[in-house]
């Protein structure tokens, strides 16, 4: 339980506001015993499970328990807060941009349909240095320091070459022409998650990743991972790989057999909303190459004079302006932080168990190990009701739904036949 507990508090909140208020407005009502605390309490554990920064409390209506009167208070609470930091003056940089500077604007390129390679007309939405990720949620601590100065290194494209790979399901050598036509410097090499990556690498041969990752799907590629349990266990590895910016790109095709597109565009809002992910699609193949070739100028341009390092020193004053650092991960980390067979807590090791279920998504399993952490305590809790309906109502996602009753007692037959091994 401390372990937890520990956990929770050095995890940093993409809405420490909110936060902050409504568990004072939960403080309050639960001191004069209204029945509104229920609510409070409800949409402050919704919202610490959201990964997604908001600017606004209206924002916050996409999240379950989150009505328009709370999202109205949490905005007439921002504006009330907002005028007296102004206040107190017009220079302040410290808590005014709580909500606004710590939302986090994932680079969002749309696909040139041009011909033309003109990199200064590539869309990009935002993106400076100040949003750069500082990857504190590696699972693996960098032994070496490594540090590639600025305009002294170059940023290549990786392509996976792992049987498992989307590209398998094309043709590779065209892959490889489309990207060389369109002047992108690649690799091929085997990454452990996701189809293409960005290495930063300097003439002594130091690498160091940037922090994006994109995992290519067809949508018949995409509708037979649902089907099949692979679109979920991608996904929490991808989430493990310590980079932070994770994008799925996704390929509309004029022929489709698979699962109903209404199936299809839940699963990837609910990859955008809950899991954080930036879904990007393209009309067909060559699209996305272009997408990408763009997309590696873009970072080209974007980290070419920035110090990139697995350390930040700030002792060390030859590193320069502490505004031009950034601190990133090398291959060797990214690679050891989302293999399969990681070393994981018994927690994610639950998680993955749940995953091999057929109809259990991840969202489902994230739900259940919410409540029992590990298989010990899901065991005991079966053990102790001897129904097998016990977690038929735990809810989870945007719209809420539940696990349901078929799910439990898949769970209770495996777990309590397991009771003396575990």
């Amino acid at each position: 339980m401390s372990q937890k507990t520990t956990k929770n508090k050095s995890r940093k909140s993409p809405n420490p506001l909110f936060e902050k208020w409504i568990s004072e407005w939960l403080k309050e009502a639960t001191d004069k015993g209204l029945e509104v605390r229920h609510g409070y309490q409800r949409a402050l554990i919704s919202l610490r499970k959201c990964p997604l920064p908001f600017k606004s409390g209206k924002e916050c209506l996409i999240l379950k328990f989150f009505g328009p009167k709370l999202c109205a208070k949490l905005d007439k609470q921002l504006e009330q807060h907002n005028k007296q930091i102004s206040t107190v003056s017009d220079a302040d940089e410290g808590i005014t941009a709580d909500i606004s500077k710590n939302t986090k604007i994932v680079n969002v390129l749309k696909p040139s349909t041009s011909n033309q390679s003109n990199q200064n007309q590539n869309p990009i939405i935002s993106l400076t240095h100040n949003d750069f990720p500082k990857n504190n949620h590696t699972a693996v601590v960098e032994n070496e320091k490594i540090v590639l100065w600025p305009n002294e290194f170059t940023v290549m494209l990786l392509i996976d070459t792992g049987e498992s790979s989307s590209l398998r399901k094309t043709n590779v050598d065209k892959v490889i022409s489309e990207l060389s036509s369109l002047n992108v410097t690649f690799e091929m090499r085997r990454l452990s998650v996701g189809d293409f990556a960005w290495i930063c690498r300097d003439r002594s041969g130091k690498e160091l990743m940037l922090p994006y990752i994109l995992e290519r799907k067809r949508l018949d590629d995409l509708s037979g991972s649902i089907q099949d349990g692979r679109f979920h266990e991608q996904k929490f590895r991808l989430k493990q790989c310590g980079l932070e910016n994770k994008i799925y790109l996704v390929e509309n095709e004029k022929k489709y057999h698979g699962l109903p597109i209404s199936h299809l565009q839940q699963a990837l809002a609910n990859t955008e909303v809950i899991d954080g992910f930036t879904i990007v699609r393209t009309d067909n193949h060559l699209e996305s190459m272009k997408y990408i070739a763009n997309f590696s100028n873009i970072l080209t341009n974007m980290f070419k004079d920035k110090t990139l390092t697995t350390h930040v020193d700030e002792v060390d004053s030859g590193y320069g302006n502490s505004s031009n650092i950034v601190k990133l991960i090398s291959f060797k980390t990214f690679s050891s932080s989302s293999a399969k067979n990681k070393n994981m807590t018994v927690r994610d090791m639950l998680i993955r168990q749940l995953l091999q279920i057929r109809g259990l998504s991840v969202h489902k399993a994230f739900a259940i190990v919410e409540q029992y952490p590990s298989p010990r305590l899901l065991v005991n809790a079966f053990k102790r009701s001897g129904n097998p309906l016990l977690l038929s109502n735990i809810s989870y996602g945007i719209p809420i739904k539940t696990v349901g009753p078929a799910i439990s007692k898949t769970l209770f037959q495996i777990y309590s036949a397991n009771d003396n091994r575990v």
